[in-house]
């Protein structure tokens, strides 16, 4: 209740009004009101009943009177048997109570379901073209419905619905439930159900008409999962607009099912495509413990030609790495190949234990290959670099191919996932190559969730580096270990076999490990202990590394943030370092 404060001279006036608001709130506790208890209720169904009775609706209605509560009240035994009879119990006996104490209203309903009405028989026919339908043969042979099952309204009305859905998302457009009847006998207290469906014939896919738009029918046909004259499917539609959404292409696309306008056993798809902008532009800072401070800027022409082709440059500057890059991308390649490209790349990178300038030239495929990510490559690298004050060039054509896969729930924050990858390179003198050479790096992580808050982090990672001539390989295919995603309490690439004057210059062998728990305390804070373990080698028996941190978590509108403290547990000086790294877990 509201009450208004009038400004007056007079006391008697302020008065009156505390007394007329004093006594409004009175007459608000004391307001007539109904208490309602429920039992005996079919499981899981109390609160579907409740919220089907007229008395709840109103229990706290201002209007009630001693004939509006009577009236409720034998109002609610008759919904209670009409709602019961929906799920199959035509003979249940109610056994209601009403009792009055002053302005409250205390209504008990106490249900006795007695036996449940039974189906005795079934019968559910299809006909039409969806008599040999393989989909519509297994809804029959896993119909929700069976002889001898409890009788109940809405699961019949439900295998109704999914008769007609199953119809509408495979092209039966002109089929009708021809006949719908339920028969109870109320003396047998048994159900007969009797269910016709007559499909018509099925609907095929009409050529697909395109609007003219940035790339080409050619490329546009490509995307489209179907062809002209294929059974209609709609799961085939939305996969059609997904492919054109994710195309990168257009900013809208919508494709419509032409149902009424239907002919000639095909159907036909409106298709609206709204391109997107021709050129992107990208830019942005960071910082990671590895890299330091960093900047990137970035350009893309999304469609080159009609054909999709893309082209792309970036920049990557940081204070450990600098690298400008290029890519021509051509995308949908085949059936097969999803997509075929070419790219340029310099980088100049600077850490404690070396120094290099490379320059890449490279093609490149990708595509699917049994559930894996396939990436095969081909690219001529000339690096010049510098480890123990040890300068060398080495020119070398590599080709190489990884496998990647990746199973997570959310590969933002996953609870469940997993993810591995395979990569082999190698390169021979004999093909315009310094040096003769193979390659070989698995790598793994998995994460399983532990309690409501609670994950348990695993990763692994081993490199195997066969090479005629150690001095000459590259410092970018040499295997170093520590930083962020390495083991954390050393410096980035501050581990490895190291020269006579005891200075790292990287290794044949790499494995690496890590082991983390960690546990969200609030919604979005949490905290995190770990141990990273092992080295880079030139002999298995050489020195393991291991290291033990604890950290901060934080789930940021950007992506999980990891803040990581270390001390490097297997060393004499016992360095101690921490970490920040942003992104997601896969």
């Amino acid at each position: 209740m509201l009450c208004t404060h009038f400004r007056h001279n007079s006391l008697a006036v302020l008065a009156l009004v505390v007394l007329f608001c004093a006594g409004m709130a009175s007459a608000d506790t004391t307001s007539p009101r109904i208490e309602i208890s429920l039992e005996g209720a079919p499981s899981g169904q109390t609160d579907a009943l409740l919220n089907g009775l007229g008395i709840v609706r109103q229990q706290y209605s201002a209007r009630l009177s001693e004939r509006l509560v009577n009236r409720l009240h034998l109002q609610a035994i008759d919904e209670l048997h009409a709602m019961l009879e929906v799920f199959g119990y035509y003979h249940a006996d109610i056994d209601a109570s009403l009792e009055r104490q002053g302005t409250l209203w205390i209504a008990q309903y106490a249900i006795s379901l007695g036996e449940a009405v039974t189906v005795e028989q079934l019968s559910v026919n299809v006909t039409g073209s969806a008599d040999s339908d393989a989909a519509f043969i297994q809804l029959l042979e896993n119909f929700p419905i069976n002889p001898g099952d409890n009788f109940s309204h809405p699961t019949y009305e439900s295998a109704k619905r999914d008769i007609l859905r199953l119809a509408a998302e495979r092209g039966y457009f002109d089929g009708e439930l021809t006949r719908q009847r339920v028969n109870v006998d109320l003396e047998k207290n048994t159900a007969s159900i009797y269910l016709d469906y007559d499909s018509g014939q099925r609907y095929y896919f009409a050529k697909p008409r395109f609007p003219k738009t940035v790339v080409g029918e050619p490329l546009l046909e490509r995307l489209t999962p179907f062809a002209a004259g294929d059974p209609y499917e709609a799961s085939q539609v939305l996969a059609l607009r997904n492919s054109l959404n994710n195309s990168g292409y257009f900013d809208m696309s919508s494709v419509q099912v032409l149902t009424d306008e239907r002919a000639n056993g095909e159907v036909d798809l409106a298709i609206e495509l709204e391109p997107t902008a021709k050129h992107r532009y990208t830019a942005g800072i960071g910082y990671g413990t590895d890299t330091g401070a960093r900047l990137g800027l970035g350009w893309e022409n999304r469609y080159v030609n009609q054909r999709g082709h893309r082209l792309s440059a970036d920049a990557r500057l940081s204070q450990v790495t600098n690298r400008i890059g290029s890519e021509y991308l051509m995308p949908f390649w085949s059936e097969r190949i999803s997509a075929v490209g070419f790219t340029s790349e310099l980088k100049q990178q600077k850490t404690d234990t070396s120094e290099s300038r490379a320059f890449t030239l490279g093609s490149f495929y990708s595509t699917t290959r049994f559930g894996w990510d396939e990436t095969g490559n081909i690219r001529l690298l000339n690096e010049r670099f510098e480890i123990a004050d040890d300068k060398t060039t080495s020119t070398l054509l590599i080709p190489g191919i990884t496998w990647s896969r990746t199973w997570a729930d959310n590969t933002l924050f996953s609870r469940r996932g997993a993810n591995l990858s395979l990569t082999l390179s190698g390169a021979s003198e004999s093909v315009l190559s310094d040096i003769t050479f193979g390659q070989m790096i698995v790598r793994g992580k998995l994460i399983r969730g532990l309690g409501e808050r609670g994950r348990f982090i695993t990763r692994a990672t081993l490199g195997v580096t066969e090479v005629n001539d150690f001095d000459r390989l590259p410092s970018s295919l040499r295997f170093f270990a520590g930083g962020d995603s390495s083991i954390r309490g050393f410096d980035f690439e501050s581990l490895g076999p190291t020269d006579k004057n005891d200075e790292v210059i990287g290794g044949r062998y790499l494995a690496v490990g890590s082991i983390e728990y960690e546990h969200m305390f609030l919604q979005n804070w949490g905290a995190a202990v770990f141990t990273d373990f092992g080295n880079a080698f030139n002999r298995w028996n050489d020195t393991i590394e291991y290291s033990l941190g604890l950290g901060v978590r934080w789930r940021s509108p950007v992506g999980l943030i990891r803040v990581d403290f270390a001390r490097g547990i297997s060393a004499d000086n016992n360095p101690f370092a921490f970490h920040i790294v942003i992104g997601p877990d896969f």
